[in-house]
């Protein structure tokens, strides 16, 4: 007698199967889906088994779904990567002080690569976005994007994609970290290590700009460290209050 294969046997063949049909190059970063009806049929599964599957690709940032203009392929790589990372992040309890130990450990020599390897467009790019990091007064959003900003063209310099979409992704996990952190110092203190950097990948010097981004990063740690104790004394107090016991002394 034929049995008919389980739903998550299905949703596991589905996903090999896509993941064959992009690396095989028959769907390219950027194309579009063929109609769930078509797909369906020539897959030989039902509609509610692939839209399960395709519903699942969404979530992980695979395609994108358009309303009255079908399924595409993402082209971008960190679209498809930022969820997975969030999740090993909070399932392993990675730190943040892990997090950035990651950062002092390759960002370093990727300015250095930067350094060597800037292009004229390159350099105006980070500079321009120095330039609004220093004009971005109390606006601490704008502060973290272009500080974001800052720091992915710098990967993008260092011309290895690897480090630049696995790092991107990094620093986007530390972004409610960087709200508290960018308050805890002067805006001119920020920039001014910002500066550092950019002077010494524009003067070409890879020793300089790996000296100066670790210089960075030891700071922003050095925060890191006083923000984490910060919010535990406060959770302290906080929890202490709610189990405040009630001494009939104190009353007297």
């Amino acid at each position: 007698m034929l049995t008919m294969p389980r739903k998550a046997d299905l949703s596991a063949k589905l996903l090999a199967t896509f993941k064959q049909l992009i690396s095989e190059g028959t769907l390219l970063p950027g194309a579009r889906l063929p109609a769930e009806r078509e797909m369906a049929s020539n897959l030989n599964v039902s509609r509610g088994s692939l839209r399960q599957v395709l519903k699942m690709l969404e979530i992980m940032g695979v395609v994108s779904q358009r309303v009255g203009d079908g399924t595409y392929l993402n082209a971008a790589a960190p679209a498809i990567l930022a969820e997975p990372m969030e999740f090993l992040i909070l399932l392993d309890g990675i730190s943040f002080e892990e997090l950035m130990d990651s950062r002092q450990i390759v960002e370093p020599e990727l300015a250095a690569r930067a350094a060597a390897r800037a292009t004229p467009e390159q350099l105006a790019t980070l500079r321009d976005s120095l330039l609004h990091m220093a004009e971005s007064g109390d606006n601490h959003t704008r502060l973290i994007e272009e500080d974001l900003r800052f720091h992915q063209t710098i990967f993008q310099m260092a011309d290895n994609r690897v480090c630049s979409i696995m790092f991107s992704i990094v620093h986007q996990s530390l972004h409610k970290l960087m709200e508290i952190t960018s308050q805890m110092v002067d805006l001119e203190h920020t920039v001014k290590l910002h500066n550092r950097i950019y002077s010494a990948i524009r003067k070409g010097d890879p020793g300089e700009a790996r000296a100066r981004m670790s210089a960075h990063l030891i700071d922003a740690k050095g925060l890191l460290i006083r923000s984490s104790e910060a919010q535990a004394q406060s959770r302290l107090g906080d929890r202490l209050s709610r189990l405040s016991l009630r001494d009939p002394r104190r009353a007297k």
